[in-house]
């Protein structure tokens, strides 16, 4: 059995998605994580799973291999999720390699696809056929929030499990709803400064809010009235306006955590406006470019985001 799961992007609502009803507005993009599952060959036993990344980089789990290694954490939180009552006989492979450029991770949310792909093929392994989708989303977003510590708001894992864009609500147990925005598109990308480790950048957050508790909720109160704002705009125009408010915001709560959001004009491709761009997720490692019109011709360095409308899709 196959599997492909998209890469996801928050386009808004950044650090807010973190919050009990935190609101963002996430995109799926047509980049893939590819998965499979095979059971064990005649005599075969047990369950290795083997990872490739970017760079050449590969992970081969079995359960008899050392444990706490930081690579295969998602790995072995996907297997206690998915396997409680023993691990499936079985070989997993899931190749996320589309996700780095030149031994960097492009920011696209590799790690929730990867949990969304891994889930799915250890229960299709455990079951010996598909497994019922809404499983899938449970089994992933325990996974990946086990492998962060817990701290994970599952924007990422609901993205590229629903596929398209959608209005993604946060808290224990978060909701998704996906939005028909026919003016949103095209969208463009270009890489910013540096990777920035999202697990830091959290932990800056939370000790601001600690320190802040008013400025956290009045945070939290007009990010979801700009999110709102946008997902119900009736154009591209009108998005304009809440776009730049969240931009703003970004920048004031990455300076007032320390984690800087800002985009230097030295990474701002050609005929991109700076107004028109904004770091996605924590830090700057990916800019999003949402102008009022589309640069002529496309700048070197700059992308054209595709949403991917489809979300996991299997074959057995």
């Amino acid at each position: 059995m196959r599997a492909s799961v998209p890469a996801n992007l928050l386009l808004l609502g950044e650090y807010a998605v973190m919050e009990e009803g935190g609101l963002g507005v996430a995109a799926a993009a047509e980049l893939r994580v590819l998965a499979s599952a095979a059971p064990p060959r005649a005599g075969g036993a047990g369950l290795t799973v083997i990872g490739r990344m970017g760079g050449g980089r590969e992970i081969c789990w079995t359960r008899e291999s050392a444990r706490g290694d930081p690579q295969a954490a998602l790995l072995e939180a996907a297997v206690e999720v998915c396997s409680p009552a023993g691990l499936p006989g079985g070989t997993v492979e899931v190749d996320s390699s589309a996700f780095f450029a030149a031994g960097r991770k492009g920011g696209y949310g590799s790690s929730a696809a990867v949990a969304v792909a891994l889930s799915w093929a250890l229960l299709a392994l455990a079951g010996g056929a598909p497994p019922q989708p809404l499983a899938v989303l449970e089994a992933a977003l325990k996974a990946h929030r086990r492998a962060q510590g817990g701290q994970g708001s599952g924007y990422d894992v609901f993205t590229s499990f629903y596929g398209g864009v959608g209005l993604f609500t946060g808290g224990a147990r978060p909701a998704w709803r996906p939005l028909n925005l026919p003016w949103l598109e095209p969208l463009y990308l270009f890489a910013g400064e540096r990777s920035v480790p999202t697990p830091g950048a959290i932990g800056r957050y939370r000790e601001w809010q600690r320190l802040r508790p008013a400025k956290a909720r009045r945070f939290l109160e007009e990010s979801n009235r700009d999110v709102a704002g946008f997902a119900r705009a009736a154009s591209r125009r009108e998005a304009m306006g809440w776009y730049s408010r969240c931009r703003e915001r970004g920048l004031r709560l990455g300076e007032a955590v320390g984690v800087g959001a800002a985009v230097t004009a030295r990474v701002i491709p050609e005929g991109v406006k700076p107004e028109d761009c904004k770091a996605l997720g924590a830090g700057n490692e990916l800019v999003l470019a949402f102008p009022q019109l589309p640069p002529q011709p496309p700048a070197a360095g700059l992308s054209r985001l595709v949403v991917a409308q489809e979300g996991l899709e299997w074959e057995a």
